[in-house]
């Protein structure tokens, strides 16, 4: 076992059908050319040598994680702590047809607040951080397909802390390659995308393993 690890995190690409939606954990389809963004996380996961891929049980992840293991010959696995927050009885509406008094609780309190038949942000936190130690301790190169929500906190995760429910997500079909463990090692900058062209621009960050344990979050 190495030291030092890669991981790609990778958003699914962009979904057709939904604008101005809330969908949260709804499988939805995914809009046309969306196998180019899978082609290229192909092209970043044989760059940082990658061995297993994680995913989402949505469709809109599994189908990207499913082109890739098998251009790949990757083990594929299907991880349900990877998908997004669940907003229970919300799915489905239009975010402007849901109560202007729900939604300012729900701002209110990020992590307490949870949805009618939903999941409040702390459950959210707690799967996506049990889904981070896992993959920490396999210290294995490999690829992360998942949302928004899942990401959002994973950005925090990569420096050791807990993770921001109000940190920006990701954009759709975005990829950040990061590394973890001992010692330090270079940062660059990436598109904030696939491009059209290769080769491909591969943000890497620092990250260092915490001596001691985070506290916070729940």
């Amino acid at each position: 076992m190495t030291d030092r690890f890669a991981i790609v995190l990778a958003r699914h690409p962009a979904v057709m059908g939904v604008e101005g939606l809330c969908y949260g954990q709804r499988d939805v389809a995914l809009a046309d050319g969306w196998e180019r963004m899978a082609d290229g996380l192909r092209t970043v996961m044989q760059g940082v040598g990658c061995r297993i891929l994680f995913s989402s049980p949505a469709r809109r992840c599994r189908m990207v994680a499913e082109r890739v293991a098998q251009f790949m010959n990757l083990e594929l696995r299907v991880d349900s702590r990877l998908r997004e927050i669940s907003f229970g009885e919300w799915e489905g509406r239009p975010w402007n047809r849901i109560s202007r008094t729900a939604l300012d609780a729900w701002a209110a309190d990020v992590s307490g607040f949870t949805p009618p038949g939903g999941e409040s942000g702390g459950a959210l936190r707690a799967r996506v951080r049990h889904f981070w130690k896992d993959m920490q301790e396999g210290a294995q190169p490999c690829g992360v397909i998942t949302h928004g929500g899942p990401l959002r906190l994973m950005q925090g995760m990569v420096h050791g802390g807990p993770g921001s429910l109000l940190a920006p997500s990701p954009p759709l079909g975005s990829v950040r390659v990061v590394e973890q463990g001992n010692p330090l090692f270079t940062t660059g900058r990436s598109e904030p995308r696939i491009p059209s062209r290769l080769p491909l621009h591969q943000e890497r960050r620092r990250s260092v393993r915490q001596a001691a344990t985070v506290q916070g979050g729940t």
